[in-house]
């Protein structure tokens, strides 16, 4: 009974995740409910968002360590990449364009920081190779994450 339990969960997790790779548009990576792609052309923040947005998403968001992992999964070593964190309505206080609740961070040490007085009111998730997030003027350029739900 345990081997056909086991057959069993085999066969759904391999059937789930064989339909969510077709229901995500052509190179691009499911996981969860969405669809995700790192770009590499190097755009500001506002450029990204409505990049990801013209292609029905958002820069992706980030609700656990597991997704964090995932999504610095697709960035190439030693790349930069935003997510769509941004806190540039009140300082110090973090949203993600897709709505969804800022309940998991991933700072790196002493970040956010507004480095200098400088504001930084944008959320890359690759700083310095570090693996942790960091706060950046929005008017930088790099790569970018997109997330958009499954077809």
């Amino acid at each position: 009974m345990a081997v056909m339990r086991a057959l069993m969960l085999l066969f759904l997790v391999f059937f789930v995740k064989n339909a969510a790779a077709e229901d995500c548009p052509y190179d691009w990576t499911p996981f969860g409910v969405e669809c995700y792609k790192f770009i590499s052309t190097q755009e500001t923040w506002i450029k990204a968002e409505k990049n990801c947005q013209s292609n029905g998403g958002n820069l992706a968001s980030v609700r656990s360590a597991v997704q964090n992992d995932f999504l610095l999964s697709l960035v190439p070593t030693g790349r930069r990449a935003w997510i769509g964190g941004q806190d540039g309505e009140v300082d110090g206080q973090w949203l993600w364009t897709d709505g969804s609740q800022f309940d998991f961070t991933n700072w790196c040490p002493k970040e956010p920081n507004n480095y200098q007085g400088v504001p930084e009111n944008c959320l890359e998730i690759s700083w310095n190779g570090q693996r942790c997030w960091n706060d950046q003027p929005c008017t930088d350029s790099m790569g970018y994450i997109c997330a958009q739900p499954l077809l």
